[in-house]
């Protein structure tokens, strides 16, 4: 179970807070876990979701290294104090999922504490008979003791794209992400090729949504019919009004990839407008691959994401105080770093925490650092004790006594902790 017992430290600043006890390991031994991902229930339960390839898993026989052979795991820590319940596999068809860091399943609750759980998964088109990639959506009424039987939420077109979608897919509904909110509605989105040209540089973003806790979802809609790029996961948040706040990379002329925020409301008929976050234009001859991850607190947006084109590339942090209509750049998170990338974010409403892993001195660990509202740094960055192993892909989520459940990948495992919300 996670540890209480947190220990004391100080950062740069003389702030005193509740720093990391010993780690616990959520995957169970003898399996390769990667990309976890993370989310706190309304009544304290905490959902820790990984990739997972068994130890002697192979790829099913195909032309292609980009097909997956992976399942999705979540394992619930529940608020009786007994710590995490053994690890449930998710997905229905056997190694299947399209999953690793750059597009991982998520998980996120509902306000009655339903657990929802999207991710891709490799599908054989029945004419083409090629790969597609299409999104599935599950769910779990049990406090996660099971999952549903897996519902496709996106469609399988006629569109044969296997000559110029870089992989050899026949298609792909991918890159998604998953939001759900106050008053209950639940956001499945993906990046989507069905609009692309074979000389087309850019991708569509589709949406299904839930208004009974998962049990239907609308028919897929398009909230952007091209210019996004194909390749950078979607990231999502919502707001107390249930707003969207999500997180997406734009192509633009010339190959500039800039990262932008985009407000999506229930009751606006306005096409939503996507907005940059700053830093240096990023000019790129193809896929980042790089979220741009978001967190919210009342109206304030906090939005961070890797910039290749800064002079030094790596994770930088921008804050909007206006609900996502213009953001106020703050610079780079971990200047010193040689390389930072892959960050996470979330807010407890005090403060506001960033996660991200880097190379300093040795090999790629977990970093993070505090920001008030305004986005000013509090205190220095500082290092996960992970020793010698390799740790990365941090996620965050905000616990229900405002302190941060964190969570990352070091080695072939998957591991948690708390940091303080001082």
């Amino acid at each position: 179970m996670i540890r209480s017992h947190l220990v004391a430290a100080t950062l740069l600043s003389g702030t005193s807070l509740l720093a990391l006890a010993a780690p616990i390991q959520v995957n169970p031994d003898g399996h390769k876990a990667a990309a976890p991902d993370l989310a706190v229930a309304r009544n304290g339960d905490v959902a820790i979701l990984w990739v997972d390839r068994a130890p002697n898993a192979k790829a099913a026989g195909n032309h292609d290294r980009h097909i997956a052979a992976t399942d999705v795991y979540v394992a619930v820590e529940r608020v009786d104090g007994k710590g995490f319940a053994a690890a449930v596999k998710v997905n229905d068809t056997a190694g299947a999922v399209w999953g690793q860091q750059v597009s991982r399943p998520r998980i996120v609750a509902t306000p009655n504490g339903t657990w929802h759980v999207s991710y891709a998964v490799n599908e054989l088109h029945p004419t083409h008979q090629k790969t597609a990639l299409t999104t599935h959506y599950t769910r779990s009424t049990n406090a996660g003791r099971s999952f549903e039987a897996a519902r496709r939420l996106s469609s399988l077109t006629d569109q044969d794209m296997s000559g110029t979608i870089h992989g050899g897919f026949v298609s792909a509904a991918a890159f998604g992400t998953l939001a759900a909110a106050a008053d209950g509605s639940v956001h499945v989105l993906w990046i989507d090729t069905r609009h692309m040209q074979p000389d087309s540089e850019s991708g569509s973003m589709y949406a299904a949504v839930s208004r009974d806790d998962g049990r239907s979802f609308s028919v897929e809609r398009s909230i952007a019919n091209t210019g996004v790029c194909p390749c950078c996961q979607l990231m999502a948040v919502t707001n107390a009004r249930s707003e969207l706040i999500l997180g997406s990379r734009k192509v633009l002329p010339g190959s500039v990839r800039p990262a932008t925020v985009m407000r999506l409301s229930p009751i606006s008929k306005a096409d939503p407008e996507a907005i940059n976050i700053g830093g240096a234009p990023w000019q790129i001859a193809g896929c980042p691959l790089k979220p741009t991850a978001v967190a919210v607190a009342g109206d304030r947006v906090f939005a961070a994401v890797h910039n290749g084109g800064e002079e030094k590339p790596g994770v930088i942090f921008s804050v909007s105080k206006d609900n996502a209509a213009h953001f106020d750049f703050k610079g780079p998170v971990h200047p010193e770093a040689a390389i930072s990338d892959a960050p996470s974010i979330a807010s407890n409403g005090k403060t506001v925490l960033v996660a991200w892993h880097a190379r300093a001195n040795g090999p790629r660990h977990v970093f993070y650092r505090y920001y008030n509202l305004d986005g000013e740094a509090q205190g220095g960055v500082q290092e996960l004790p992970t020793g010698d192993l390799a740790a990365q892909s941090p996620v965050l989520a905000v616990r229900t006594d405002g302190n941060y459940q964190l969570a990352w990948q070091q080695g072939d495992n998957v591991f948690t902790d708390v940091l303080a919300g001082q």
